[in-house]
Protein backbone atom coordinates (compact mmCIF):
# COMPACT_ATOMS: atom_id res chain seq x y z
CA UNK A 1 0.00 0.00 0.00
CA UNK A 2 1.33 3.70 -0.78
CA UNK A 3 1.52 5.75 2.36
CA UNK A 4 2.39 9.21 3.55
CA UNK A 5 2.33 11.77 6.55
CA UNK A 6 0.98 15.18 6.02
CA UNK A 7 -0.34 17.62 8.37
CA UNK A 8 -4.01 18.53 7.23
CA UNK A 9 -5.12 22.50 7.16
CA UNK A 10 -6.74 23.83 9.74
CA UNK A 11 -10.57 24.39 8.85
CA UNK A 12 -10.30 28.30 8.18
CA UNK A 13 -7.36 28.08 5.66
CA UNK A 14 -8.76 25.10 4.23
CA UNK A 15 -11.77 26.69 3.19
CA UNK A 16 -9.38 29.94 1.89
CA UNK A 17 -7.37 27.50 -0.18
CA UNK A 18 -10.51 25.73 -1.90
CA UNK A 19 -11.46 29.16 -2.63
CA UNK A 20 -8.09 30.07 -4.30
CA UNK A 21 -8.22 26.82 -6.01
CA UNK A 22 -11.35 27.78 -7.61
CA UNK A 23 -10.60 31.33 -8.59
CA UNK A 24 -7.25 29.57 -10.30
CA UNK A 25 -9.23 27.07 -11.92
CA UNK A 26 -11.48 29.83 -14.19
CA UNK A 27 -8.82 31.37 -15.22
CA UNK A 28 -8.02 30.41 -18.92
CA UNK A 29 -5.27 27.42 -19.20
CA UNK A 30 -4.97 23.94 -20.34
CA UNK A 31 -3.07 21.63 -18.96
CA UNK A 32 -3.05 21.37 -15.72
CA UNK A 33 -4.01 18.55 -12.83
CA UNK A 34 -5.75 20.84 -9.85
CA UNK A 35 -6.00 18.36 -6.49
CA UNK A 36 -9.05 17.50 -5.45
CA UNK A 37 -9.97 20.17 -2.46
CA UNK A 38 -9.89 16.75 -0.09
CA UNK A 39 -6.63 16.23 -0.89
CA UNK A 40 -5.02 19.50 0.13
CA UNK A 41 -2.24 18.54 2.20
CA UNK A 42 1.48 19.74 3.95
CA UNK A 43 3.22 16.21 3.26
CA UNK A 44 5.57 15.73 5.76
CA UNK A 45 7.13 12.29 4.38
CA UNK A 46 6.33 10.32 1.30
CA UNK A 47 6.46 6.67 2.62
CA UNK A 48 5.89 5.09 -0.62
CA UNK A 49 4.98 0.83 -1.30
CA UNK A 50 4.45 -0.61 2.39
CA UNK A 51 3.50 -3.57 3.40
CA UNK A 52 0.40 -4.83 4.71
CA UNK A 53 1.84 -6.19 7.74
CA UNK A 54 3.97 -3.18 8.38
CA UNK A 55 1.49 -0.48 8.70
CA UNK A 56 0.82 -1.26 12.22
CA UNK A 57 5.03 -0.10 13.30
CA UNK A 58 4.33 2.75 11.00
CA UNK A 59 1.80 3.99 13.02
CA UNK A 60 3.11 3.32 16.00
CA UNK A 61 6.35 5.11 14.91
CA UNK A 62 4.11 7.96 13.51
CA UNK A 63 2.20 7.93 16.90
CA UNK A 64 5.22 8.13 19.15
CA UNK A 65 6.81 10.92 16.81
CA UNK A 66 3.20 12.86 17.08
CA UNK A 67 3.20 12.38 20.48
CA UNK A 68 6.27 14.74 21.60
CA UNK A 69 4.98 17.41 18.84
CA UNK A 70 2.98 20.67 19.21
CA UNK A 71 0.60 22.39 17.05
CA UNK A 72 2.86 23.81 14.32
CA UNK A 73 2.64 27.58 13.99
CA UNK A 74 2.86 28.57 9.77
CA UNK A 75 1.86 31.43 7.50
CA UNK A 76 1.11 31.47 4.42
CA UNK A 77 3.49 33.54 2.32
CA UNK A 78 1.33 33.21 -1.07
CA UNK A 79 0.97 31.12 -4.23
CA UNK A 80 4.01 30.06 -6.36
CA UNK A 81 5.20 28.19 -9.33
CA UNK A 82 8.14 25.31 -8.78
CA UNK A 83 10.48 24.96 -10.68
CA UNK A 84 10.90 29.07 -11.63
CA UNK A 85 11.91 28.12 -15.07
CA UNK A 86 9.01 25.35 -16.67
CA UNK A 87 7.30 25.39 -13.38
CA UNK A 88 5.46 21.71 -12.88
CA UNK A 89 3.94 22.82 -9.84
CA UNK A 90 1.57 25.35 -8.66
CA UNK A 91 1.45 25.55 -4.88
CA UNK A 92 0.74 27.76 -1.68
CA UNK A 93 4.37 28.67 0.08
CA UNK A 94 3.71 28.23 3.43
CA UNK A 95 6.85 29.60 6.01
CA UNK A 96 7.06 29.14 9.94
CA UNK A 97 7.81 26.06 12.38
CA UNK A 98 10.27 24.60 9.26
CA UNK A 99 12.73 23.29 11.98
CA UNK A 100 10.54 21.17 14.06
CA UNK A 101 9.01 19.95 10.56
CA UNK A 102 12.36 19.72 9.64
CA UNK A 103 13.06 17.40 12.35
CA UNK A 104 10.22 15.43 12.45
CA UNK A 105 11.12 14.61 8.56
CA UNK A 106 14.09 13.54 9.58
CA UNK A 107 12.90 11.42 12.77
CA UNK A 108 10.04 9.47 10.78
CA UNK A 109 13.14 8.73 8.16
CA UNK A 110 14.99 7.22 10.33
CA UNK A 111 12.55 5.45 11.93
CA UNK A 112 11.32 4.04 8.32
CA UNK A 113 14.41 2.71 8.23
CA UNK A 114 14.62 0.91 10.77
CA UNK A 115 11.51 -0.69 9.60
CA UNK A 116 13.43 -1.79 6.54
CA UNK A 117 10.98 1.12 4.57
CA UNK A 118 13.07 2.92 2.34
CA UNK A 119 11.26 5.97 2.12
CA UNK A 120 12.06 9.37 -0.06
CA UNK A 121 14.56 11.17 1.83
CA UNK A 122 14.08 14.44 -0.32
CA UNK A 123 14.39 17.98 1.74
CA UNK A 124 10.98 19.23 3.29
CA UNK A 125 9.41 21.95 1.15
CA UNK A 126 6.68 23.74 3.20
CA UNK A 127 4.16 23.56 0.58
CA UNK A 128 0.94 22.46 -0.70
CA UNK A 129 0.15 21.57 -3.89
CA UNK A 130 -2.61 23.04 -5.63
CA UNK A 131 -1.99 21.85 -9.33
CA UNK A 132 0.06 20.00 -11.73
CA UNK A 133 1.20 21.36 -14.66
CA UNK A 134 1.46 18.78 -17.58
CA UNK A 135 1.59 21.34 -20.35
CA UNK A 136 3.68 24.98 -21.26
CA UNK A 137 1.22 27.66 -19.57
CA UNK A 138 0.83 31.40 -21.07
CA UNK A 139 2.91 34.03 -19.17
CA UNK A 140 -0.26 36.28 -18.71
CA UNK A 141 -1.61 32.38 -17.05
CA UNK A 142 1.38 32.93 -14.60
CA UNK A 143 1.20 36.22 -14.02
CA UNK A 144 -1.99 35.99 -12.78
CA UNK A 145 -0.90 32.73 -10.74
CA UNK A 146 1.20 34.78 -8.82
CA UNK A 147 -0.45 37.38 -8.12
CA UNK A 148 -3.25 35.67 -6.55
CA UNK A 149 -3.83 36.48 -3.06
CA UNK A 150 -5.35 34.52 0.61
CA UNK A 151 -6.77 36.22 2.93
CA UNK A 152 -5.11 34.10 5.92
CA UNK A 153 -2.97 34.79 9.05
CA UNK A 154 -0.21 32.31 10.82
CA UNK A 155 -2.41 29.40 12.18
CA UNK A 156 -1.81 26.26 14.08
CA UNK A 157 -1.66 23.18 11.95
CA UNK A 158 -2.89 20.60 15.21
CA UNK A 159 -3.15 17.23 12.86
CA UNK A 160 -1.02 14.89 11.56
CA UNK A 161 -2.22 12.20 9.56
CA UNK A 162 -1.13 9.51 7.81
CA UNK A 163 -2.70 8.95 4.42
CA UNK A 164 -3.04 5.63 2.26
CA UNK A 165 -2.68 7.21 -1.66
CA UNK A 166 -4.60 5.02 -4.25
CA UNK A 167 -3.62 6.24 -8.12
CA UNK A 168 -6.52 6.24 -10.31
CA UNK A 169 -6.46 8.01 -14.07
CA UNK A 170 -8.86 10.76 -12.53
CA UNK A 171 -6.23 11.78 -10.18
CA UNK A 172 -5.03 10.20 -6.73
CA UNK A 173 -7.49 9.17 -4.06
CA UNK A 174 -6.14 9.87 -0.62
CA UNK A 175 -7.70 8.33 2.36
CA UNK A 176 -6.55 8.23 6.02
CA UNK A 177 -5.88 5.71 8.07
CA UNK A 178 -5.02 7.37 10.88
CA UNK A 179 -4.96 10.83 12.70
CA UNK A 180 -2.60 11.77 15.57
CA UNK A 181 -3.31 15.45 17.12
CA UNK A 182 -1.04 17.66 18.42
CA UNK A 183 -1.00 19.13 21.54
CA UNK A 184 -0.78 23.08 22.52
CA UNK A 185 1.62 24.38 23.78
CA UNK A 186 2.23 27.83 26.25
CA UNK A 187 4.59 30.11 24.63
Amino acid sequence: MRLFVALQPPLSLHQEMVRALKALQSIKHKGINWVSPENLHLTVNFIGEVAEHQVEEVKELISVQASKLSAMKLKVEGIDLFPHREPRLIWLKLSGDEKELSHLNRQLLNGLRSLGIDADAKKLKLHVTLGRIKAPQSQDFERIVLTQTLKMEESYWDTLALYRSTLRPEGPRYDIIEQYNLKYTEV
